[in-house]
């Protein structure tokens, strides 16, 4: 027998009872594409599915096609019946716009929360029974708007809650906490992005929102006191607003209240800690997380990859890269997992920062190509590997550090991970072979140019390098293929050979890959 929405709609459940929620649309949509129509036990399992993975478009078909059920009857399996329902749905009942709204709100980067709104609006007036919004559903909507940052919307949903006469709980307050601190961050990036329209006052006044939220919350009137998910969300807007002080303060506070700290509390600390570049601050965390391990022996009390790279960022941003250097050695110890951010952050930190002595062995450049290598080796975590900024980064360093060898060497690098360099990466190193005395390479290297699709007659730079190079060539009366007798040196390769490839693959000459990045991974150590 062919299968129909029965068929269909017993695994469907089965699949929502296991959470299999991908393999549970594949089969919706399968069923679709069949011609089957399904129930509206079965949509509802789809938007379960669509909830929990955030697919805000899917949610919003599936709960079309829920309205276009009308008062057909369609059969439903015994004990598929939604607890205390025992009517068949013949269209969107209020679980399944809640379902409908949280997926709205948890679309990446909260960019759908109006359609969140919109659905709760649309719940007023819906001609289907028992379709009015409840205080799951305007939690749900707020949700969206604290993905989003949107916090004047999120604190307009709650007056309007309680003028339909519904009680918010500790979750929609914290959502809109949430909101507010989500609201801060992306002030804060836009002023850090050189929008001058933005002030200090501006990055802080969602903070100052969500703070005084909190201390409604605590109030000896207020029903509802805050837990440490509430606490969790107002030290991330005190670290996305700036106010590294008031982040530590609400940890006394809510110690004080008989909470215990999670890992989340110390990540929101240390990313507050990152914010200001306060190295100190951040080593204090870090005391703290091991406190809270030792002291309670659990294992959810660790310093995680989140608090380690909030903690790299914050020494590069203090200007103190041997420090980032240790952090991510650090981590690789602890058996965590740096991803490529992570690695790229200690490279810029390496890239930017200046060397502590004029020792050879601390010369920074050096130690950020050890990164890169590290990351091209078989050492690196999983899904750990150069990408377009780490490749910018080295290159720019590489120039700017007369190691212009080295820096068209990684652009070549960076051509076979397929990635075309940008016209300013060759320009860099072609001023940096100048600067070196060694016109024929730069020659050369703006010829290697027109492989990419650049002509270096387009760049005024190049051009007059070019014109330089050309002179040069009539008075010693030499081409591009006359030998360089220079030498470019560096840490871990010998460059004699001037077509060498430094990040490539090598030779099979007794070179050993396992032993060579062993030496990589303990040159991170000093």
């Amino acid at each position: 027998p062919k299968p129909d929405e029965v068929t269909f709609g017993t695994v469907l459940a089965a699949c929502e009872r296991s959470g299999e929620w991908e393999e549970l649309l594949r089969i919706a949509k399968a069923a679709i594409e069949y011609g089957v129509k399904l129930d509206g036990m079965a949509l509802t399992s789809a938007l379960h599915a669509c909830q929990q993975l955030g697919l805000a478009e899917d949610a919003l078909e599936y709960l079309e096609l829920m309205k276009q059920l009308g008062d057909e009857d369609f059969p439903i399996t015994r004990g598929r019946q939604r607890m205390g329902a025992k009517q068949k749905l013949h269209g969107p009942d209020a679980v399944a716009y809640r379902l409908a709204i949280s997926a709205c709100a948890r679309a990446p980067g909260g960019h759908r929360w109006q359609d969140g709104i919109r659905l709760l609006n649309e719940m007023r007036t819906s001609k289907y029974k028992n379709c009015a919004p409840d205080v799951v559903a305007y939690t749900a909507a707020i949700a969206g708007c604290s993905e989003a940052g949107e916090y004047t919307s999120a604190m307009q949903l709650i007056q309007t809650m309680r003028q339909e006469g519904i009680q918010p709980n500790v979750v929609t307050f914290s959502a809109v906490i949430n909101a507010c601190a989500s609201a801060s961050a992306n002030l804060a990036r836009k002023r850090e992005e050189e929008d001058r329209s933005i002030a200090m006052e501006d990055v802080r006044l969602p903070m100052t929102r969500a703070l005084k939220l909190l201390e409604a919350m605590k109030s000896p009137t207020s029903s509802i006191k805050p837990n440490i998910v509430t606490y969790n969300a107002a030290i991330r807007a005190c670290a996305e607003g700036l106010n590294l002080a008031g982040a530590f303060d609400l940890l006394r506070q809510l110690k004080e209240d008989g909470l215990e700290p999670t890992i989340v509390t110390y990540g929101s600390l240390m990313t507050a800690c990152e914010r200001m570049g306060d190295v100190e601050a951040a080593s204090k965390v870090f005391r703290m997380v091991k406190e809270d391990d030792g002291g309670n022996d659990n294992d959810d009390i660790q310093a995680n990859e989140i608090i380690y790279g909030a903690a790299i960022s914050c020494c590069r941003k203090a200007r103190q890269p041997e420090r980032a250097l240790l952090l991510l050695r650090k981590m690789i110890s602890d058996e965590l997992s740096p991803n490529t951010a992570t690695f790229n952050t200690v490279v810029a930190a390496l890239a930017e920062g200046k060397p502590d002595s004029k020792i050879d062995n601390n010369i920074l450049w050096e130690k950020a190509l050890a990164v890169f290598k590290v990351m091209k080796s078989k050492h690196a975590p999983p899904g750990v590997a150069p990408n377009r900024q780490t490749y910018n980064i080295l290159v720019r360093c590489l120039a700017a550090n007369l190691q212009p060898g080295y820096a068209e060497s990684l652009l070549t690098a960076m051509r076979k991970d397929g990635f075309v360099p940008d016209v300013d990466l060759y320009t860099l190193t072609v001023r940096s072979y100048e600067r070196c005395g060694n016109p024929m390479k730069a020659l050369r290297l703006m010829e290697s140019m027109r492989e990419v699709g650049y002509h270096f007659y387009e760049v005024k730079m190049l051009d007059d390098a070019f014109k330089n190079g050309v002179k040069i060539l009539n008075q010693v009366g030499r081409g591009f293929s006359s030998e360089d007798t220079s030498t470019v040196r560096g840490p871990f390769f010998s460059a004699d050979d001037d077509d060498m490839d430094y990040f490539g693959d090598q030779e099979d000459d007794g070179y050993d890959e396992d032993e060579y990045d062993y030496q990589l991974l303990n040159s991170l150590k000093y």
